[in-house]
Parts: C-alpha cells; sequence; structure tokens
C-alpha cells in the first residue's frame, strides 16, 4: 500500500510539473523613470484619467476622445502635427496605480503588437516624490522596432515634461 501511495505521488507531482511551464521574463524595448515631487495619489488622480493625456502632454497631444465600444475602451488621440492614433485600453487598475494600452491603429509595418504600460509608486525614503515607471513592450520584426520606440520613447518625454509643469 506505501508503495502505491508513494508511486501515486510521484504520478501527480510528475503530472502537476508537467504542467507548469517556466515563467518567462518579459524585457521591454523601453524603460524609463520619471521622478516627481507629489505624491503617488496626486500624480495617479492626473494620469488615471486617460483623456487627461492632453493636459499633461507638453503641448504633443490637441485632442483626445474616449470611445466605448461593446464594453472595450478605446482612446482615439489627435496629436500637434495632425497625426492620429487608436489606443485600446487594456487596464486601469486603481489599486496598484498601473494602466496599460495598446496601439491599434496604426502599427508600422512588421509590428504586430505594441503595449505601453506607466505604473507610479512612492519612493522609500521620499515622502514628497513619487517615480513613473514607463514601459513599451513591442513584437514583431526587430528592425521595425526601433523607430516605434524612438516615437514612443519622445512621446513620454513629453508626458514627464508636462507632468512636472503641472504638479511640482
Amino acid at each position: 500500500m506505501k508503495k502505491i501511495l508513494t508511486l501515486l505521488l510521484i504520478c501527480c507531482s510528475t503530472a502537476a510539473m508537467a504542467q507548469m511551464q517556466a515563467a518567462q521574463k518579459i524585457i521591454p524595448d523601453y524603460t524609463h523613470e520619471t521622478f516627481i515631487k507629489a505624491q503617488p495619489v496626486k500624480i495617479w488622480r492626473t494620469i488615471r484619467n486617460l483623456a487627461q493625456v492632453k493636459d499633461y502632454s507638453n503641448g504633443t497631444i490637441k485632442d483626445v476622445q474616449i470611445i466605448t465600444e461593446n464594453d472595450t475602451r478605446y482612446r482615439d488621440i489627435t496629436f500637434s502635427d495632425n497625426r492620429k492614433r487608436r489606443d485600446i485600453i487594456d487596464q486601469v487598475h486603481e489599486s496598484y496605480k498601473f494602466f496599460v494600452y495598446s496601439i491599434v491603429s496604426p502599427l508600422p509595418a512588421g509590428i504586430t503588437h505594441a503595449t505601453v504600460t506607466a505604473l507610479v509608486e512612492s519612493l522609500p525614503d521620499k515622502d514628497d516624490s513619487s517615480v513613473v515607471r514607463w514601459s513599451i513592450m513591442l513584437e514583431g520584426n526587430k528592425a521595425s522596432r526601433k523607430p516605434l520606440v524612438d516615437t514612443l520613447s519622445a512621446e513620454i518625454a513629453s508626458y514627464e515634461a508636462g507632468l512636472k509643469k503641472l504638479l511640482e
């Protein structure tokens, strides 16, 4: 009986291990930290409303529309140079103070998916300062990634400047 139980335990644990895959480490194409002299709650109040990006875009965005279609939220952006982009709002997480959006269109040739995240965190030793951690994750042709990373990182730089002007 003891041998049967041991064999059964080994079989069950082997089956469970076979179902578990090793966690894949995701390495963003771009990361950036924006340090702001403001508490996380104040920053989060500003950026959680994804339409408010116009207010802290430092002039990069001239119009933003939030559209809901079949329980999916989209953000239609018109940039100051009249380019247009549609993002799908994947997540806005109040408790953890982060949002995630993916670019729907236009996606450059060779890019199959583009996601941008922002996470607002407190700094351990500074009560009056916080950090916004930005990341860009792209899927697709490696050669096509750099131009999109350059465009999105410039966009993030304008958000950084605008948030500092607005909140500090």
